[in-house]
């Protein structure tokens, strides 16, 4: 693929920032992959990955189109950890930024491979780096791709949640449990519950027989500009693109509150098109052939009406086209027999 820009560049250069200057929560090579029989998913992803959700098999016929990009990233990623270099160079770190903008622009379009690589890359980058950026990524391949072949059960599971001794970090937010043995004996439930990305409340409470030291690392994607991170009233600090870290002992029936500010932003591509985001996810809406002219009106955010209840999947409307007017929900809302989605919306 050609490299493409957002037009509107906040949000990107916001994303970029926190991946090229935020450190990573320890040293290089520090989190490791927790043993997929400590895991159990619900909520959203585990719709998709037990077959309960409609999905598309359609990206598997398609050619690749970003994949050898995607591989000479990962061969210099290879070359990196056998290095062990200490961090992430601004060169490769740029053509991430890079891919990761066209990934953006195209996803819609990419083939199962395109996007079963891409995922492997930013798994290895996240626990490698411990950088909070290749997390984001993977959560946007995990509820927005409808292929069977990407969001299976061994990668969801692969990056949900990461370990280093009794430092637990939690990758992506969905309905979910954790068990796993403290270094110094006894178990631990990490129960995580939460109707993300439907809204952005994540309630976590722990299981334990007595108390035990261990660190709770939590993301804020960079996304989210407004946050709370909260233990028995005490509010953490929260940055978007870092962990916020809760350091205590904890004892049995322990809670910690998170809260993420899902809000609709703009994005555009040089095809004089617009989409909509809604924290990690794209709005979409089915494709209309008789949608023949476009949006004439420089702010398309006040066109834009949430009309869905709390705690369901998102739903907006878009009433910025005359004679039209769009019914915006994720890739993996229910769509009509032989029609598809998309993200762009055209502008005249």
């Amino acid at each position: 693929m050609k490299p493409k820009q957002f037009l509107l560049t906040l949000l990107l250069l916001s994303f970029l920032a926190a991946c090229k200057y935020r450190t990573a929560p320890e040293q290089a090579g520090s989190s490791d992959t927790i043993p997929q029989s400590e895991i159990s998913l619900g909520g959203v992803l585990a719709e998709k990955t037990n077959g309960l959700m409609p999905l598309d098999s359609a990206n598997s016929a398609r050619q690749p189109i970003a994949i050898e990009g995607i591989l000479n990233l990962q061969e210099k990623v290879g070359q990196m950890v056998q290095q062990r270099d200490p961090t992430i160079s601004d060169s490769l770190l740029g053509e991430w930024e890079t891919m990761r903008g066209d990934v953006a622009l195209n996803f819609e379009n990419l083939a199962d491979a395109d996007l079963q690589k891409w995922t492997e890359l930013n798994d290895s980058l996240l626990k490698y780096t411990g950088l909070v950026c290749f997390a984001d990524e993977l959560e946007k391949v995990f509820f927005n791709s409808q292929s069977p072949g990407v969001v299976t059960e061994d990668a969801v599971k692969s990056v949900s949640y990461t370990r280093r001794y009794d430092r637990i970090y939690v990758n992506i937010y969905n309905n979910s449990t954790l068990d796993f043995e403290h270094t110094t004996g006894g178990k631990i439930r990490l129960i995580q519950d939460t109707s993300y990305p439907n809204d952005g409340r994540i309630t976590f409470r722990v299981e334990i027989e007595d108390t035990r030291y261990m660190d709770l690392y939590v993301r804020i994607p960079e996304w989210s500009k407004i946050s709370a991170v909260t233990v028995k009233g005490v509010k953490y600090p929260v940055h978007p693109g870092q962990y916020t870290e809760i350091a205590k002992k904890w004892k049995n029936g322990d809670e910690v509150e998170v809260i993420l500010g899902l809000r609709p932003e703009v994005v555009e591509n040089e095809q004089g098109q617009f989409a909509f985001t809604y924290g990690p996810l794209f709005l979409t809406y089915i494709k209309d052939s008789t949608l023949v002219s476009g949006f004439a009106d420089t702010d398309p955010i006040k066109y834009l009406q949430f009309v869905s209840p709390p705690g369901k999947m998102p739903t907006f409307t878009f009433s910025g086209i005359i004679d039209h007017t769009l019914v915006l929900q994720p890739f993996y809302a229910e769509k009509e027999n032989g029609t598809s989605r998309t993200v762009w919306i055209p502008k005249q």
